[in-house]
């Protein structure tokens, strides 16, 4: 799988866009705030139908348009397709395969993409909500199972919440909670033990030796084998529990939705004792591993991108990433400075000024 050509229109600072892409390495660069990072988002909606930077559909538009409009020939299952996201301001998102309309849930089928950048040093560094999107973003690419059962579960539990400021009994809605719930939690503790023998490989051999430790820790006590019947047992147990803490606090405390996800490197907490150059080290290793489990699942490459990856590692471990490159598919990279040589060779590149793409190699 690959994006063969692109064209974007009003989509942040780019008024138009169009450009031919190579299936290997491609390298957009430019200065600091030419666009390029936003052509990179542009080819992750494209891919996904959402910001891979969290960003709301009504801020993506360009400041001095109602609408954007992304589309791509896009290489799929042997055979080119053409796929379109468009959204106008205060409409709906829209998209389609071939011209005909498809649902937003469909792309998570038919594609899958990787993004990493500057943003990334959040998921080790940030709040624990960031940890959760990331983990929602990445398993809704595994499974459209996880992706309808947190839908539903969010849904619920908006419901839940909206009863209990209005003083009305919640316990309707905790059975359903906890059906989808339970679900989430094993496919999380499932994913997350795969994902973190992966990301301790890359995270040594770019670091140089260096250890890194990953660790699910669900609002409910799950395991990677836990069953879900027992993990529904464990929740609803927990949710009576906590029933009065609930009504006093008017807002559901139990649930994956209070999930947290724990980093350590060299043995301590990442979050208080890591440096800039280790979380982005961190963050860069998660997502190539997430690459891998990606590529192992779904029986395709997906298409890596990758936004200012240098920025903050010193020459030994840029030399280590770049090495890392071997063995993917389309990668798609933006840079602040002139690409090295070698990656270079086997590429194509694109120069970035004011939102255009002004030359290209």
């Amino acid at each position: 799988m690959f994006i063969k050509s692109i064209e974007i229109t009003n989509f942040r600072n780019l008024n138009s866009v169009s450009a031919e892409l190579s299936p290997a390495i491609n390298i957009f660069y430019g200065n600091n705030g030419s666009g390029k990072t936003n052509v990179l988002e542009a080819i992750f909606v494209l891919c996904l139908g959402r910001s891979h930077r969290a960003a709301t559909e009504a801020v993506m538009v360009n400041r001095d348009s109602e609408y954007y409009h992304i589309e791509g020939e896009v290489q799929l299952d042997g055979s080119p397709q053409q796929l379109a996201v468009a959204y106008q301001r205060g409409g709906r998102k829209q998209v389609s395969l071939d011209r005909v309309p498809i649902k937003l849930s469909e792309l998570y089928e038919n594609l899958c993409a990787v993004s990493a950048g500057p943003e990334d040093s959040d998921i080790i560094a940030g709040s624990p909500s960031v940890r959760r999107t990331f983990v929602d973003i990445y398993l809704s690419q595994f499974s459209r199972t996880y992706l309808s059962d947190l839908t539903n579960y969010y849904k619920v539990l908006s419901q839940k919440n909206a009863a209990l400021k209005s003083e009305i009994d919640p316990d309707p809605f905790n059975q359903l909670l906890v059906e989808y719930g339970a679900s989430i939690m094993v496919a999380r503790a499932k994913f997350l033990a795969s994902l973190a023998a992966l990301t301790v490989d890359y995270y040594r051999k770019i670091s140089g030796g260096c250890a890194i430790g990953i660790e699910y820790r669900p609002s409910v006590a799950v395991e990677p084998g836990s069953a879900v019947e027992e993990v529904r047992r464990r929740f609803t147990e927990k949710l009576a529990s906590r029933g009065e803490q609930e009504q006093i606090l008017k807002a559901s405390v139990v649930g994956p939705h209070r999930d947290e996800v724990y980093f350590e490197i060299n043995e301590l907490p990442a979050r208080t004792h890591g440096s800039q150059g280790e979380w982005r080290t961190a963050a860069i290793s998660l997502k190539l591993a997430v690459y891998h489990l990606l590529k192992k699942e779904r029986g395709t490459e997906p298409i890596l991108l990758l936004d200012e990856i240098f920025a903050e590692l010193d020459q030994q471990r840029a030399q280590a990433l770049i090495e890392a490159f071997e063995g993917f598919g389309q990668v798609c990279l933006t840079t602040a400075l002139d690409p090295p040589d070698s990656l270079r060779q086997g590429s194509r590149s694109f120069r970035i000024e004011d939102g255009a793409i002004v030359g290209s190699d």
